[in-house]
């Protein structure tokens, strides 16, 4: 059975895929701040990991690779945002929203990338936001930090390719998780007017996609960035 390890698995986009992998038989391990859920799902491996930290990140990996195996697909989830004005964003926020965002894309693939070399294959994916490719008023640190994002997948898509590695990411629009809660219900109703499928997106539709380009049916695939957004960014 092949080996996921996902960052941020207990909630939203990252809840979803475990549910979606676990139930299509792959030995799933799970990363984040919270480490086991209290409804955790069956079979699933969790690790208590801030991504932020790679002492942490190694740790975590290596504890995967010992109980699970070589770890056949990585997928970059975990992530924060915040809302206000650049002007306003003071500067420890600025280091955890990066530190998060892009330095827990950085940290994970340092430390997956050796092993996946040595075995000659592996999927390495991570999930970003249509912001990092078009930008959102009062999101620019967020935005920033998926651009950034954006930019390494194609990176590592160019020098891994030759060793078996695909690199791809998934660039949601808006979908239905716990960033959604500071908005209020007009402001929902005016994101789903802006998007032509009328709706906000949900995880299970992020994860499905995700799921798509680890498997074979996306092996010429590599370095793209796959919206899922209903269309916002037409």
């Amino acid at each position: 059975m092949p080996h996921l390890l996902i960052s941020g698995g207990t909630r939203g986009i990252g809840k979803a895929c475990v549910k979606l992998f676990a139930d299509q038989g792959y030995k799933v391990s799970s990363l984040s701040r919270l480490g086991k859920p209290d409804k955790a799902a069956k079979g699933v491996s969790y690790y208590k990991c801030d991504v932020r930290n790679p002492d942490d990140v190694n740790k975590a990996v290596e504890a995967a690779i010992k109980k699970n195996g070589e770890i056949d697909v990585l997928i970059s989830n975990a992530g924060i945002s915040v809302v206000g004005l650049a002007q306003d964003i003071e500067f420890e926020v600025y280091r955890d929203v990066m530190d998060t965002n892009f330095g827990g894309l950085f940290n994970l693939t340092n430390a997956v990338i050796p092993h996946m070399v040595n075995q000659g294959h592996g999927v390495i994916l991570a999930v970003s936001s249509m912001w990092g490719q078009i930008g959102a008023s009062c999101e620019a640190l967020y935005s920033a930090s998926k651009g950034a994002v954006d930019s390494y997948v194609k990176s590592l898509a160019k020098e891994l390719g030759p060793s078996g590695i695909r690199v791809n990411a998934v660039s949601p629009g808006v979908i239905e998780t716990d960033m959604m809660n500071g908005f209020t219900d007009e402001d929902k109703k005016a994101l789903c007017e802006e998007t032509p499928e009328g709706r906000l997106g949900d995880p299970s539709e992020v994860a499905e996609a995700l799921y798509f380009l680890q498997s074979e049916k996306a092996s010429f695939i590599t370095g793209q960035i796959i919206g899922v957004n209903g269309g916002f960014l037409i």
